[in-house]
């Protein structure tokens, strides 16, 4: 029997314990998306988003990500949702009490942080062995997508950064959860022919954009 085990592939394994998989890329997602926080930074947070996101700038996607990591573990725990964290941006700043120097502005990524922190928390104390509810997977989904589309949408924006997880991207279209990404845009047309990038890009109504070369070390200053 325990031949048989070891001799499992990692796809029989997620399908025979679906919950349990289904955590692990919610963390997969969740350190993920907190390890793009070394790139943006405070002179960041008032640049738009690339088309078609242009109403939307990188403070707006953050915070996205920070209150639905809250909203997702106040969830879990059977709490109601916390207020929405705003995180200021440079212009906003001018008159709240922010200095000039780089030592007096807050820190825009720490909120992220700590709310991946929150919810990785709370995802702990789930029990995948018990099986999961039809609701709390749509939350696990929902936080999976949307984190690594965010992803993407920060590193077009800040022309920083690698490429998305190949496992969450094929996990992702494996799966073909029905959940909304912020903020909600018309699915793209996309066939069978489609790169797999490229269908989930679609699926969350983002074509593609200039791809950030990760091999280039002018990427890390928005320069390539």
């Amino acid at each position: 029997m325990a031949q048989i085990a070891n001799a499992l592939t990692p796809a029989a394994t997620a399908a025979m314990q679906p919950d349990r998989e289904l955590l692990r890329l919610h963390r997969r997602a969740c350190t993920d998306f907190a390890a793009r926080m070394r790139l943006p930074a405070w002179e960041h947070m008032g640049m738009g988003l690339a088309p078609p996101l242009g109403d939307y700038t990188v403070a707006d996607l953050l915070e996205r990500a920070v209150n639905g990591n809250l909203a997702a573990a106040a969830e879990m725990g059977g709490q109601p949702a916390p207020p929405p964290v705003r995180i200021p941006t440079p212009a906003a700043g001018i008159g709240l009490g922010f200095g000039t120097g780089a030592q007096d502005r807050p820190d825009p990524t720490q909120p992220v942080v700590e709310s991946v922190r929150t919810v990785l928390s709370m995802a702990a104390g789930l029990d995948a062995g018990a099986g999961f509810s039809p609701r709390l997977r749509d939350l696990l989904w929902t936080r999976v997508t949307e984190l690594t589309v965010l992803g993407y949408d920060l590193q077009q924006a800040i022309s920083a950064g690698a490429g998305l997880d190949e496992l969450l991207v094929d996990r992702i279209l494996a799966a073909a959860p029905a959940v909304t990404v912020w903020p909600g845009l018309e699915v793209l047309p996309v066939d069978l022919s489609t790169p797999p990038l490229q269908r989930l890009l679609a699926m969350a109504g983002r074509p593609v954009g200039r791809w950030v070369d990760s091999s280039d070390p002018n990427c890390s200053t928005g320069q390539c």
